[in-house]
């Protein structure tokens, strides 16, 4: 196993750019120069990684993007109503209490700021040997994808944004516009195109985490990929072939492949693992919450403080999600409102690793035992229902998220969970160029690289006849719980379709024989519904703060 260093907050990473001098005049041990930072490549990295703990993880969050999806009913809100509830404007502008969801503006462009500064600055830096040379290529490259992936996330969602590529000066004026879309699109591509040009495909094992060439390349086919879908402007068969090509290079790299599995804890265990073979950019914790605060146990375990879980059970997948897996043999289940038998068997293996059911085993150590969302006919109720001794985070949907979370971690420890938060992994790639050549009409081709992901979980292949609807299914399947099915059912418009639906849970009865019943998909069963009315939900609106502070910055939609 590699050493997992980054991404780790150094003495630096607060460190002040201000000259300091006491009585003694002494040169401070606690704050840097400005010139002393861009004199030094060790200093300059020390400022460099400081910017990526500003890279947020879904797991450093109160909110997941799965959640503004089908996929999970998140039972404390924390803000994430605005989105859902179809109440944004630029006075309400939230869609999370975390940061880089709250004002989402406002922390990418602070991010973007101190990342500018970094990139004027870094040719200052003397470098007096070969091995010096090289570092100092690779700091500068890892500025430039950094920057990019701020970029990446604003244009996701705002989509027109203001560039700015350099620091301002105190008594500067401001005059900055939000640029078309495909301008902004371009600018982060062209970073992009800069980092992979300077960052080698692999580092020692002391800097594994840092970003890599794939990792530039990868994140340039997620971008290019939004550029050519309907919401991000007019589709074409040149954005469509520039974001195959983007893909394909990723692919041709021959760094990354699939993990072999052999069942569902298998296929769980990568997302334990940071060193699989399919990990292309990922962020890392360190056990002495230096990293960052990897808070998946928190938010996402089963159900509540003092029954050994340790977790407030706040991500619950729906029934909505539950009744879109297929079977082993690659059929659809039967879905029904009321089972009499145990309604989950049979599945295929991602089902298993991404959900705890009703009757799995779960805890660590002495705390070990089975999840119990049931409710008693004869007035006993499972300890994990609304209705036992831990209601008050008991899942309202009767799923808990099982996928991410490590069986291994002694929750009641003083050591955080360094399980690591995959931003992207090798299975998104593969679909991205499915989607490019399904869009490009080459049909034959989509299906070898969705049979790719397929395969791997232990699926026989898709046949093409409803190639959108298979392709479709393996992107959420496949990359369910890691943000991406929000992202794409804006870029491709489809969020009144998403929001037409409630969302559903299971109620699970137990009769006095200890037999179980299931119901489901009715209205006694739904736990949310959701809105979504006006095409301007798609964006998120640019804060009344700045739209006060720089006019020149129009507000559409949201006039």
């Amino acid at each position: 196993m590699k050493n997992k260093i980054l991404i780790a907050t150094l003495v630096l990473a607060s460190m002040s750019l201000n000259s300091c001098n006491d009585i003694l005049d002494q040169t401070p041990l606690d704050s840097f120069t400005s010139e002393t930072v861009w004199g030094d490549l060790a200093l300059s990295e020390a400022y460099l990684n400081a910017q990526y703990m500003n890279i947020r993880a879904e797991s450093e969050n109160g909110t997941r993007f799965a959640h503004y999806t089908d996929e999970v009913f998140q039972m404390h809100t924390y803000g994430s109503e605005n989105y859902t509830q179809g109440l944004l404007s630029p006075d309400n502008c939230g869609i999370g209490w975390d940061d880089g969801l709250w004002d989402p503006w406002h922390y990418y462009y602070q991010a973007i700021n101190k990342i500018n500064l970094f990139i004027e600055s870094i040719d200052d830096v003397p470098a007096n040997s070969e091995k010096e040379v090289e570092w100092k290529k690779q700091q500068k490259g890892q500025g430039y994808f950094i920057r990019a992936w701020y970029y990446h996330m604003l244009y996701s969602f705002f989509g027109r944004v203001p560039i700015i590529d350099h620091t301002y000066e105190l008594d500067a004026t401001f005059g900055e516009t939000r640029q078309d879309m495909d301008k902004v699109a371009d600018f982060i591509v062209s970073d992009l195109d800069q980092a992979a040009e300077l960052l080698p495909k692999k580092y020692d094992e002391s800097d594994y985490g840092r970003a890599t060439k794939g990792a530039a390349l990868a994140l340039k086919s997620r971008v290019l990929l939004y550029k050519a879908s309907p919401l991000f402007g007019t589709p074409s068969n040149e954005k469509w072939r520039a974001a195959a090509d983007a893909a394909k290079a990723v692919i041709d790299l021959g760094e990354y492949h699939l993990q072999s599995v052999s069942n569902s804890e298998e296929y769980g265990n990568l997302f334990l693992d940071p060193d699989n073979p399919e990990a292309i950019f990922v962020k890392l914790f360190d056990p002495k919450y230096g990293s960052g605060v990897n808070q998946r146990f928190l938010y996402q375990a089963p159900c509540g403080i003092g029954n050994g879980f340790e977790g407030w059970g706040n991500f619950q997948p729906t029934q909505n999600l539950v009744d879109k897996f297929q079977m082993a043999d690659g059929t659809a289940p039967e879905v029904k409102s009321y089972y009499e038998e145990y309604p989950w068997g049979g599945r295929e293996i991602r089902f298993y690793a991404a959900l705890l059911l009703d009757g799995d085993e779960w805890g660590y150590g002495n705390a070990r035992r089975q999840v119990e969302v049931w409710y008693g006919e004869d007035g006993i109720n499972g300890k994990d229902s609304q209705w036992g001794d831990y209601w008050w985070n008991a899942s309202k949907t009767g799923y808990s998220m099982r996928k991410f979370l490590d069986p291994s971690y002694d929750c009641k420890g003083t050591l955080m969970d360094t399980s690591p938060w995959f931003f992207i992994r090798y299975s998104e790639i593969l679909l991205n160029y499915a989607e490019c050549m399904i869009e490009l009409g080459n049909n034959s081709e989509a299906l070898q690289y969705i049979n790719m992901v397929r395969n791997r979980a232990l699926l026989p292949d898709a046949t093409g006849a409803d190639i959108r609807a298979e392709y479709d299914y393996e992107r959420q399947i496949e990359l369910v719980f890691e943000g991406n099915r929000w992202f794409d059912q804006r870029r491709w418009k489809k969020m009144y379709e998403e929001y037409s639906k409630p969302i559903y849970g299971m109620t699970v009865g137990r009769r006095a024989d200890g037999s179980k019943y299931y119901m489901t998909n009715d209205e006694n069963n739904i736990v949310s519904t959701r809105v979504f009315n006006n095409d301007k939900l798609y964006w998120l609106p640019v804060p009344r703060w700045e739209l006060n502070r720089a006019p020149e910055i129009d507000a559409a939609p949201y006039e």
